[in-house]
């Protein structure tokens, strides 16, 4: 009888994945950025927003590439054009911020001494025609580019309360160069541990990396060129699908994702430098995780959180935040 149950639970199992398989496809290709970005103002929101942080992201660099970014902020220009050309009118707002970060951009490059005239005379052209501005000076005031802190302060501010600590958090790409010691990682696994999860199964699991393997862990993800070797402590946050059900079949991303920004608070709490990169890949990338760094095939991962300490002067991507205007929706 038994043997029959399970025979039963697996072919339930295999018509219930095939079905949610398509029913995931057609999402994705409904509503994934991927398709019909154009079509969607929101889409093509979301990927002009990815492209702007993208500007950010190399102006936090340790030590910025001379002339990098060339290409990337005339695609931004050309896709905001697009869109102010398309939907200028339904949220001219949204525009602000990745133009405020074309300006940080350029202010930088003009600084080093780079030749950033094409991008100079296609952004003035896009503020013109779609804005009726003349140079960057005109933009509106804003947070853009990065943000420039003292250590200390950043510290300081962690030990506050509740909301100095989540405002003084930011994603750092430049460490001292030196491994956590294990006692501070476990205070901060002791405080993560607290975190909720689906009928307190507390699925998580951690596996931390040091020195030379925690480069290669951060090499392997490869979103982090420029400042791979600053990374010389990183925890991967995986989530063991023995935990959960055939009915659950995403809830381990779910105890997996309010773990790890528990684990980052608390990281950040003891004074380190946190920033979280993604594990969000096709299978072919991920079995190389399995097979490269002996994680078992029964966790999924979640993320990877590079940490160490804070140099004495942090500097991070502004990376402006929407107002809850813009997220949230009250149902009454």
């Amino acid at each position: 009888m038994s043997l029959f149950r399970n025979m039963r639970k697996r072919l339930e199992l295999q018509w219930q994945t095939r079905r949610e398989g398509r029913v995931f496809v057609r999402r994705l290709l409904r509503y994934g950025a991927s398709f019909g970005t154009e079509k969607d103002a929101a889409k093509l929101q979301y990927t002009l927003l990815r492209t702007a942080h993208t500007l950010e992201k190399g102006l936090s660099m340790p030590s910025p590439r001379k002339g990098f970014g060339k290409e990337k902020a005339l695609g931004l220009i050309e896709g905001l054009g697009r869109y102010a050309s398309l939907y200028g009118s339904s949220d001219p707002e949204f525009l602000t911020a990745p133009m405020q970060t074309l300006a940080a951009y350029l202010d930088y490059s003009e600084k080093e001494g780079t030749d950033v005239s094409a991008v100079k005379a296609a952004f003035e052209g896009l503020l013109e025609t779609y804005c009726g501005l003349t140079g960057r000076s005109s933009l509106p005031e804003g947070t853009a580019g990065t943000l420039t802190a003292d250590a200390g302060e950043i510290r300081a501010a962690a030990k506050g309360d509740f909301g100095s600590l989540l405002r003084s958090r930011h994603s750092i790409r430049s460490f001292a160069r030196e491994e956590v010691p294990d006692a501070t990682i476990l205070k901060a696994l002791e405080l993560a541990q607290r975190t909720p999860s689906a009928c307190n199964r507390q699925a998580w699991k951690t596996h931390v990396f040091k020195g030379d393997e925690s480069v290669r862990l951060i090499r392997w993800q490869g979103g982090c060129k420029g400042f791979e070797e600053e990374i010389r402590t990183a925890i991967l946050v995986t989530a063991d699908m023995r935990a959960f059900l055939s009915y659950e079949p995403h809830q381990a991303y779910v105890d997996g994702g309010l773990y790890a920004m528990n684990l980052i608070n608390a990281l950040h709490y003891l004074g380190l430098g946190t920033i979280p990169v993604s594990t969000g890949f096709k299978c072919r990338h991920l079995d190389k995780l399995y097979s490269g760094f002996g994680i078992p095939e029964n966790e999924v991962p979640i993320v990877i959180i590079g940490t160490g300490p804070l140099p004495e002067e942090v500097r991070f991507a502004a990376s402006q935040r929407k107002s809850t205007d813009a997220t949230n929706t009250f149902h009454r």
